[in-house]
């Protein structure tokens, strides 16, 4: 069935009809909860106002453009009072009504900020000239502080001081939010001193850098849906310093700290300055607490991730695109020429360089590969796709042709480099149950020509073999709604592996990693979540799909386009492309490896219980204290993590999660 609205035939040259008698007044009748909203919101904003009086007094553009927006918003309910508005201005009422009670919150909360800032923090300027207007607050790396819009309560946090806590190895990040109240600012950044510890111990800056966080526009409301349409924080700007900051705008500046594998274990005590035009503005304490142990360098769970930059145009962009197709800053042609230093930026983020899908001119890169093994940061990586084997011996040939002579060379190079634990040979993406004969087919030929390599395929089997004919599978795929964990430890004792993946679905309220969803999504399902389900590996179809006209050559504000697959924006694009070609990660990358060095923690907690309970001896009470503590810390909370449709987005709680985890194993001193 196809339902057709909001449409009207006209012959050539005829005019739009005027509405029936009594459409203003039924349309103005349907908005009626929404001019109540407003109606409470301006009595809301006059009582601020009068209060800002008796309190810590705001920056005078504050209260004039709070006074602004309210005399707007009373000046449309008296034309509605009055039933003057124009047909345009009726039609539009809802979108008018919204933006107005908008600013007057965005203007309010901003007015909220600057008392809190004044009063918790004080006057920490270290410039006296046109600088007393300037305030920062932090945020976690779990979310999205939108710059124009929105509430920035719900997110900055307003202290002297912030602290951070990580293992050697890690890589963790915060967020500084600036936000100029009375004057544009032309080149702010952030410093960071060595910061100091114990015994001389010294956290150097150089292992902590500060980039602006960059702003994509969205243009429309996606299937998923949104909260907002506008500029949304995604890419990190590594190849800026600096960042000019218009008056009002929350800036943010991504600081992401590294412990070196050597770093010595103990807390760090430094300055975190506030400049611009390298003049300080704001000085705030910065604590890092160094754990004593590691996360590995290779992704501590499987993973089977596409990177292979290509576009997806509409019918609308189809011709427009071919074009950009021949220029060299397209990103799609833009950064082939630094090939080894992405393989070298996703190996950062536990992604190798790698595909799914059996593009043209596809094959595995084993130059790459052979480096990534060199340095201990090699994951899973495909030797090629397979599709369902036909029945009939002619066109058997021809499926042994395209599959089983292309992987072989790869097999017998994978197998002279030493690699052949890693690989996997992938295949039959999604397909239902009447190609189940035919993917048995394939996958017993693969097993039996190569063997020693996982076999692994997303096809629509919940029983994860158990219930087909399909036998053959060595690992099942399910979309995570499909994800049951009673039925993969029953296909685990067959000897059977289950991962999990995600692509442009599920929506809320599973997670996933679109542009416009929380940050803290990612993470938890890299992290929390794959600790309380344990599946054996995620695979993502594809994380650089470009539709950009140019690479991201400026900022924070970027000119680079979210859209993604389809309409969505971020599905299957987790990075940008800088200028020259160069890698830039996103919030959501940062949040997925961030997830992932997680639930390393759980592992490495396993571990720790592991090799306590082998012990040969006598355990002393202090050790069988540990012991039961350590064990109960590996249940995720329900606080944290009900199931995967009911979860925090508090990342204070994750926080606390993480934390007692890497406390109970810096205790294990034995």
């Amino acid at each position: 069935r196809i339902y057709i609205d909001r449409m009207i035939l006209l012959k050539k040259g005829e005019k739009l009809p005027l509405p029936a008698a009594g459409y203003k007044h039924d349309f103005i009748k349907l908005q009626d909860a929404a001019l109540l909203k407003l109606r409470a919101k301006l009595a809301n904003a006059q009582r601020w106002l009068d209060n800002t009086k008796t309190t810590v007094t705001p920056p005078g553009w504050i209260t004039k453009t709070l006074t602004t927006w309210r005399k707007k918003g009373a000046e449309l309910d008296r034309k509605v009072a009055e039933n003057s508005l124009s047909m345009p201005s009726i039609i539009n009422l809802p979108n008018t009504i919204n933006e107005i009670i908008s600013f007057l919150n965005r203007t309010e909360d901003l007015g909220k900020l600057w008392s809190k800032f004044k009063t918790t923090v004080g006057s920490s300027s270290s410039r006296k000239s046109n600088t007393k207007d300037v305030i920062a607050g932090f945020a976690t790396s779990m979310e999205k502080v939108l710059p124009k819009a929105g509430s920035l309560s719900n997110h900055l946090r307003i202290a002297r001081q912030i602290k951070i806590s990580l293992a050697k190895g890690e890589k963790e990040a915060f967020q500084v939010i600036v936000i100029p109240y009375n004057s544009d600012l032309k080149q702010v950044g952030i410093t960071i001193s060595d910061l100091s510890g114990k015994n001389g111990a010294v956290f150097k800056a150089k292992d902590i850098h500060s980039a602006p966080v960059g702003y994509v526009r969205t243009e429309s409301v996606p299937p998923y849906g949104t909260s907002h349409i506008g500029w949304w924080p995604d890419p990190i700007l590594d190849f800026m310093d600096t960042a000019a900051i218009a008056e009002g705008v929350a800036q943010a500046f991504w600081i992401r700290i590294h412990a070196p594998a050597n770093q010595p274990s103990g807390t760090y005590h430094g300055k975190l300055t506030v400049c611009d035009k390298g003049v300080p503005l704001l000085k705030f304490d910065l604590s890092v607490r160094v754990y004593n142990f590691s996360v590995p360098l290779a992704s501590p769970l499987p993973l089977a991730i596409t990177f292979h930059p290509s576009d997806h145009p509409l019918i609308t962009t189809r011709a427009e695109q071919r074009k950009w197709r021949k220029t060299n800053d397209y990103p799609v042609n833009a950064w082939k020429k630094h090939r080894q230093r992405w393989a070298n930026f996703l190996s950062d983020y536990y992604i190798t360089f790698d595909s799914l899908y059996a593009y043209r001119n596809w094959a595995p890169d084993f130059d790459i590969l052979s480096h990534l093994k060199a340095q201990g940061k090699l994951g899973r990586f495909n030797l090629g796709y397979f599709w369902p084997c036909p029945k009939d011996a002619s066109e058997q040939k021809k499926w042994r042709e395209k599959t089983i002579d292309k992987i072989a060379p790869r097999y017998q190079r994978a197998k002279a480099l030493g690699m052949i634990d890693h690989a996997y040979i992938y295949g039959c993406d999604e397909c239902t149950s009447d190609k189940f004969p035919a993917l048995e087919r394939a996958a017993a030929i693969l097993k039996k020509v190569f063997p020693g390599v996982m076999i692994m395929t997303t096809s629509y089997d919940t029983s994860y073999g158990a219930d087909t004919p399909v036998k053959s599978v060595d690992a099942w795929c399910p979309l995570i709604v499909n994800y049951d964990k009673a039925k993969a430890n029953k296909a685990r004792l067959a000897g059977r592996k289950v991962w999990w993946y995600i692509c442009c679905s599920p929506h809320h309220p599973y997670p996933n990693m679109f542009v416009e969803y929380p940050a803290i999504d990612g993470r938890l399902l890299m992290g929390a979540m794959t600790a309380k389900y344990r599946p054996d590996g995620f695979l993502y179809y594809q994380i650089s799909i470009w539709n950009s006209r140019t690479v991201i050559k400026s900022g924070p504000f970027t000119d680079w386009n979210p859209r993604s697959w389809t309409s969505y924006n971020g599905d299957g694009s987790w990075t940008c492309v800088g200028p020259d070609g160069i890698p830039l990660p996103t919030i959501r990358l940062e949040n997925f490896r961030d997830g992932l060095e997680d639930y390393a923690y759980i592992l490495k907690l396993q571990d720790k219980i592991k090799t306590i309970e082998n012990r040969h001896y006598g355990l002393s009470a202090a050790q069988k204290a540990w012991l039961t503590e350590a064990k109960s810390a590996l249940n995720v909370p329900e606080s944290l993590v009900r199931s995967l449709t009911q979860y925090s987005g508090d990342p204070q709680k994750l926080y606390a999660w993480r934390d007692r985890i890497g406390n109970i194993i810096d205790r294990a001193a034995w």
